[in-house]
């Protein structure tokens, strides 16, 4: 049976859109080109072409193609966003969707607004918090102060990420809020686990998604983008200690 060559045009929205919102809701590169190779080739382009790093995203239907770039300016963490994605595409290989369906389901997800408000997302961090708490073996006395310092440290983060562009400032800033909110709680109610609840605290603003990424792109040959993130992820999580440690030698 002879598979139906599509539109270029339709084609090129379609893969360039989804690997879009891949890539933004933070999923693996090699995810992200397994895709869209996919895609274009159910939609009849077999020898397509496509690359993607941490912020770019290059698409070619033939060897011989015009190249298509997307630049992509943000990227966050959304699961929901990738399994919709590749919904659509298992939905799309099946024929169970047509061409243009696709493309319409893809661009609703890409428009769609946050899945959950700010303050939704500050009180989940403040009970992640109080988690590794428990799992760190803390005080109760420490309770209290974590959650306000999870909540507060990931509400400064989320925040000064939609103000700004520069990374790593919002994490130093964050860590050491929660450093202050550590210290403050030990003055009042003693103790002798600050290191603990400083830890347990800053867990949510720890990159760990981008960490496992970086892994596993660089274990499936993505070498550029795994060493892009992992230095990210390297980055980051020296901003969060040098917060903490600002904090640390003031107090100490």
């Amino acid at each position: 049976m002879n598979q139906q060559r599509y539109p270029k045009s339709l084609v090129q929205e379609i893969v360039m859109n989804a690997g879009l919102v891949l890539l933004e809701a933070g999923s693996e590169a090699f995810r992200v080109e397994d895709t869209m190779y996919r895609m274009a080739k159910r939609l009849g382009y077999p020898n397509n072409q496509c690359y993607v790093s941490s912020t770019i995203i290059n698409f070619a239907l033939d060897i011989d193609d015009n190249i298509r770039v997307y630049r992509v300016s943000k990227r966050d963490t959304n699961l929901g966003n990738i399994h919709r994605v590749n919904n659509i595409s298992r939905m799309l290989d099946k024929g169970q969707i047509s061409a243009e369906e696709a493309l319409k389901r893809i661009r609703t997800i890409h428009k769609s607004p946050l899945p959950y408000s700010l303050p939704f997302k500050m009180i989940a961090a403040g009970f992640i918090s109080i988690f590794f708490l428990y799992l760190f073996s803390g005080h109760k006395e420490d309770i209290i102060a974590t959650f306000i310092g999870g909540a507060i440290g990931y509400s400064i983060v989320e925040i000064l990420h939609s103000w700004t562009r520069v990374k790593f400032i919002a994490e130093i800033i964050a860590a050491s809020v929660i450093a202050l909110i550590a210290i403050y709680n030990q003055m009042l109610f003693g103790g002798d686990a600050l290191n603990i609840a400083i830890i347990s605290a800053v867990m949510p603003i720890v990159p760990g998604v981008l960490i496992t990424n970086a892994i596993q792109d660089l274990f499936l040959g993505q070498l550029l983008v795994g060493i892009s993130k992992g230095l990210e992820a390297t980055f980051t999580s020296i901003a969060i200690g040098v917060g903490v440690g600002i904090v640390l030698l003031i107090f100490s």
